[in-house]
Order: structure tokens, then sequence, then C-alpha cells
């Protein structure tokens, strides 16, 4: 893991590895620190423990990373990425200090968007936990400045200097990090689904329809609302060429557990290209793999003619059932076809 390239530079800081030639500066870090540490942290402090650090982080489950001024490549601070668990986790657990007299002036936060864009990007990670005493405000305050949620409390967590301390359990997933996609739910030519996040949803609440549509879909912030507090929705975007064109959510009926499509807008001036129908198609192909999914339903107003066409060629037909004032069309799903 250790042998890559570039890490990341940022405006005052970069990311290197470590290496035995840092051992002296590292060492001299580590002492001038000891009082800034206090509790929180017991870095290698002999040259002996330093070469174990070393020889441990040229291993795949653990990339160490030194946070290095710009102006000189003077040690500034350190972070761990441990614990390093792929296949269906795909994370890792970060840890992290900084050196005297280097602490205090922004550069672990820099370096810490840098640490997070190399363990989403070049690192390919879903998700980075972070565990913090409670009583290290500096900490919460930096892992929550950068957009890190609070998971939940771990009495007893970690035994450090002698001690089983509590800690908090804080986290991020790769579609917090701002231009950082999403892995795509869902593909059909030239559209993508993705999830609504904060990475994209300004885009998907600028998505309007076109006037003569309005009458038959409600505001994209109304859906938005309704997937948040509605408790059986999910908003999804559409997008093609890398840019938000649409939105259309999914759910699934809690009475009798039947998958559903619906609120499926497309920005006015992104029709006529094919994206209404080749996103039916991805969510066909989505909610198809999910649980039990032996059928997909949705609903149209009877007088809008180009749904009831787009959706009839997609192979949904007309039931006789009706939800409020609009009609349902279900599209059969049998397991031969989702295998």
């Amino acid at each position: 893991m250790n042998e890559r390239g570039s890490l990341g530079r940022g405006e005052r800081v970069h990311l290197r590895h470590p290496s035995l030639r840092d051992a002296a500066e590292f060492g001299e870090r580590v002492l001038a620190s000891r009082a800034l540490h206090g509790r929180w942290v017991a870095p290698p402090a002999s040259r002996e423990d330093f070469a174990a650090y070393v020889r441990r982080s040229r291993r795949d489950e653990l990339e160490a990373l030194l946070v290095c001024r710009n102006e000189d490549d003077a040690i500034a601070g350190v972070f761990n990425l441990s614990q390093v668990v792929r296949g269906p986790l795909n994370g890792a657990y970060l840890g992290y200090y900084a050196f005297k007299p280097f602490a205090g002036r922004g550069y672990m936060k820099e370096g810490l968007g840098l640490v997070v864009r190399h363990a989403f990007g070049e690192l390919q990670l879903h998700r980075i936990e972070v565990n913090v005493q409670p009583e290290n405000v500096r900490s919460t305050q930096l892992v929550r400045s950068y957009g890190f949620r609070l998971e939940g409390h771990s009495p007893r967590y970690l035994k450090l200097r002698g001690r089983w301390r509590e800690h908090q359990r804080w986290a991020i997933t790769t579609e917090v990090v701002p231009g950082m996609p999403t892995p795509a739910l869902a593909t059909s030519g030239p559209v993508a689904l993705r999830e609504v996040s904060s990475a994209n949803w300004r885009e998907v609440a600028a998505v309007r329809a076109a006037r003569s549509q309005a009458r038959w879909v409600a505001s994209i912030a109304d859906y938005l609302a309704l997937c948040r507090y509605g408790g059986t929705w999910n908003p999804v975007a559409i997008e093609a060429d890398g840019s938000v064109v649409g939105f259309m959510m999914w759910g699934r009926d809690p009475d009798d557990l039947s998958y559903w499509l619906g609120g499926l807008v497309v920005d006015r001036a992104q029709q006529r290209k094919g994206y209404g129908k080749a996103a039916v198609e991805a969510a066909i192909g989505l909610l198809r793999s999910k649980p039990a999914c032996d059928g997909i339903a949705l609903s149209y107003r009877a007088d809008n003619v180009v749904a009831a066409r787009l959706y009839a060629s997609l192979g949904f037909a007309e039931t006789g059932e009706t939800e409020g004032d609009e009609v349902v069309a279900r599209l059969a799903v049998s397991t031969r076809r989702r295998a």
C-alpha cells in the first residue's frame, strides 16, 4: 500500500509516507509534544518503536501519512488509516495527532481534507471512522468541521495509558465529500442514477419541470421533503455527462411490500434527449435487484398521455387500480429476468 505516488498537496501542507530517514525529526517532535498529547495519544517515541511503525505501515492494513509543511517539509502531524478492511465494509479507522510547534495553525485541518480525499480517491475506500474521547474538544471540532457525523458513544472503548476510555464514534462516507461523486446506483444509456447527497442536492433542487407538466408533478422541494420525512420514499438524482438533469424517487409500500417509482422530473432544459426513458430503464434495473421484487408499480394522471406512452413502451400495464386521482400501472419482474 505504501508504494504509491503523489498523496496530495494543499496550499500549505502535503502528505507523504514515513521512512526510517524521519526517525530523528519524528522523535524530536514527539518529545516536544508530550504535554500536547497528554492522555489522548501515545505515538512511537523511541527509534525502535518508530522503525516498527514504519514496518507496519508497509502492510496493506495500515496507511501511515505524515502532514508536512510545503515550505520546508517539516513534519507537522500524523494521520493513520488503520485496520483497512476491503470487501463489503471497505473502510478504515482514522487516528491522528499534531506536533508542536505546529498545532493550532490549521495544518491538521488542511491535512485532514487531503487524507479524506486520498482515502476515497487513491485508496477507493467507502467509509472512515474516527473514535474521539469526548473531552478532546479540539479533535471533536476538527472532525465535525470536515463533515464527519456523530454516530454514537462507546463506553470503555480503548485502553490508553492504563485506563479504559469512553469514546465518541464519528464517521464519514464518500458521498459526503464535495467533488467526490457517489457510486452510480444504476445506469442505462447516457444516464446514471445516484443518491441525493450533500454533494449534489443543490443541483437536484434546481431541477424544474416544463410549464406544461407542472400540473402533473410536484416541486422538487416537495418531493425531497416527502423523502426526508415521509418514511417511504428514497430520492435519486438523474445524471448525464456528469451533471444533474432530473429527479426521481423509489419506495417500498409498507402494506404490501411492493416497489414503486415516482416523482420523475427531467429538467425543462434537458428534455427530448431520451433521459426520462433511460432513467426509468435504470430504475427498473435497480429495483429488480432488490429483495423479493416481483413487480414494480407507478402511477400517473389519466390525462398525462406522454407519461402513459413512455411507461407502456417499457412494459408497464394499467391494472384498473387507482392511487388518489391517478391510475396505477405495473411491470411484472420475473425471477429469470432478475438472475
